[in-house]
């Protein structure tokens, strides 16, 4: 009840925005869930404690972590199961952040992982999501991750290289599993202009 009455009076983590230090935030899923995230001085930087509970203030997931990250957690639902799964940055470098991972669905929470790194995360077909990271200014790559409510296997590998023309070009650099390049190439192509 007191975890309730404490995430009741923070902001939403969506509405806030960074100035130097984190603050105590929540988020909301769609299905009336808690994520509630508080904050102190770290080691490197600050010690997080994660609390996601029920409508009834039922405890569902705990987690801690360490983050030097200047971005706030947020939710997203990433292998369209429709629970939404949460991101919580943990080191942001010039451009890839890396992210704890945690998967909602029917059954709850489980973690995916600790260390999953890029700019971009967003989901493509069911039980398949695309982690987009830049390597330098001319070549990015975009791996696919399957999901299958308790296991993360990385599906796929396409490299993306930008030519001096601003054309691209998309090579399947590791995996296949029977989609093939051309399916993981069209799922980034159109996007990753904008990553540049």
């Amino acid at each position: 009840a007191a975890l309730a009455l404490q995430s009741a009076s923070l902001p939403s983590c969506a509405e806030l925005e960074y100035e130097g230090t984190h603050q105590d935030c929540v988020l909301v899923t769609a299905n009336g869930h808690t994520a509630t995230f508080t904050f102190e001085p770290g080691e490197w930087g600050e010690s997080g404690i994660l609390i996601v509970t029920n409508a009834e203030g039922d405890c569902l997931w705990t987690d801690e972590f360490e983050t030097e990250s200047f971005f706030l957690p947020r939710l997203e639902d990433l292998d369209g199961n429709g629970f939404e799964d949460i991101l919580v940055p943990l080191i942001t470098g010039n451009v890839n952040t890396e992210m704890l991972l945690i998967m909602g669905g029917e059954g709850g929470y489980a973690l995916a992982s600790r260390e999953i790194s890029g700019h971009t995360f967003e989901p493509v077909v069911p039980g398949l999501f695309v982690v987009q990271a830049r390597s330098s200014a001319i070549e990015h790559y975009a791996s696919f991750y399957a999901w299958d409510g308790a296991t993360l296997d990385l599906e796929a590998t396409v490299s993306i290289t930008f030519d001096s023309d601003e054309s691209a070009s998309c090579t399947l650099a590791t995996g296949a599993v029977g989609r093939g390049e051309d399916f993981y190439c069209a799922a980034v192509m159109n996007e990753s202009d904008s990553t540049e």
